[in-house]
């Protein structure tokens, strides 16, 4: 359980960040303790022992976010909310937080700040890198591979003459090569059991390993030791750029 508390001095923002949070799945166990709309009234009230995440409003009168958080959120997770992007290199530099959100931000946004910051099921990716990912492939086939030599994955055929079969993917790695053909896997499938290894999707049908991201231009994104590019839809581009942000600080 994820006990989280808000602090803003709107009210509507703090009626709003709730309304987006409560859309999240259970399974993340947020549990909302209470609203402040008074940075002062936070200060006296709230009881150390009574949260894990604060989400706090970086510019409010009496205490600003910075100024609350240190003196109520020592040891805890923080989440910054801002108004303006000028705040952002003060902000990360000032605590270690989980991290900050621009007003109004998308829910998909504030999700990956919980999978990698605050739960911490998905910034394992140093430990994650000494394991081998196994993909069972029906009942006949098995594929194992370290999450490193996986440079990207699709049902395109990217540098290769052979088409991938139906409902398959190839697995790219180094240099274009491509260390497994027709992996009978859908990109949906296989995002759910390579997310946790910094893997995510640029479109419908590909997903790269965010750990071999070169250059992120706008909607195109290049890797480092493969000449493939990828351009990013619109569908994913939000989702991406925020673990992008999370994960690496681009």
């Amino acid at each position: 359980m994820i006990r989280y508390i808000l602090v803003d001095d709107n009210q509507s923002v703090l009626e709003s960040v709730k309304a987006k949070i409560d859309t999240l799945p259970k399974d993340y166990g947020l549990q909302h303790v209470k609203s402040y709309d008074s940075s002062k009234q936070a200060f006296q009230e709230i009881n150390e022992d009574d949260f894990d995440l604060l989400i706090v409003d970086f510019e409010m009168p009496v205490y600003n976010g910075l100024e609350l958080a240190k003196k109520i959120g020592e040891g805890k997770k923080i989440i910054f909310l801002t108004s303006t992007t000028g705040n952002t290199k003060l902000v990360i530099n000032s605590l270690d937080i989980s991290g900050y959100l621009s007003k109004p931000f998308e829910i998909e946004e504030f999700e990956a700040i919980l999978k990698n910051k605050v739960i911490g099921k998905t910034n394992n990716s140093a430990k994650n890198n000494n394991k081998l990912i196994t993909l069972h492939i029906g009942s006949n086939r098995d594929v194992r591979f370290k999450p490193e030599q996986a440079y990207y994955i699709s049902t395109s055929h990217f540098n290769i003459t052979e088409p991938t079969g139906k409902n398959c993917v190839h697995i790219y790695g180094k240099n274009d090569i491509v260390l497994y053909k027709n992996v009978r896997k859908s990109i949906n499938e296989l995002y759910k059991e390579l997310e946790t290894f910094n893997f995510e999707k640029t479109s419908q049908s590909t997903i790269i390993n965010l750990a071999h991201v070169k250059e992120r231009d706008n909607t195109n994104i290049s890797l480092f030791d493969v000449k493939t590019t990828f351009d990013l839809k619109p569908l994913e581009k939000q989702g991406f750029v925020s673990k992008l942000r999370a994960k690496l600080k681009f």
